[in-house]
């Protein structure tokens, strides 16, 4: 009887171990969007775009504009996913240009 009960305790303890995540290593979802916008923002007016985490129940995209405002946007919208593949690409040329991250003077 002792032995059963000990073998069953090491079986919790595995198995309660291979479900832990070290911390800082979880990848949780910072913010997702529960509701989305319909208005439309002119592209001078993005400051950023983001897609919202994986894990989000309805995948998104983000947008802050210049003035602070963050909104929700869905995914499907054709001018939100032209301007995250824009801002995007600008990103990319700016590094690979060396704009970004410069170490000279």
């Amino acid at each position: 009887m002792k032995t059963t009960c000990l073998a069953l305790g090491l079986l919790l303890l595995t198995v309660s171990q291979s479900y832990a995540i070290p911390l800082g290593l979880e990848s949780s979802p910072d913010s997702c969007c529960f509701s989305f916008s319909k208005m439309r923002v002119p592209p001078k007016k993005i400051d950023s775009i983001q897609k919202t985490h994986s894990g989000c129940p309805r995948p998104a995209f983000v947008v802050r504009t210049v003035e602070g405002r963050v909104i929700c946007f869905q995914s499907s919208v054709p001018w939100v996913q032209k301007a995250f593949n824009r801002v995007k690409q600008t990103a990319a040329v700016a590094t690979s240009s060396g704009i970004e991250g410069s170490s000279q003077p």
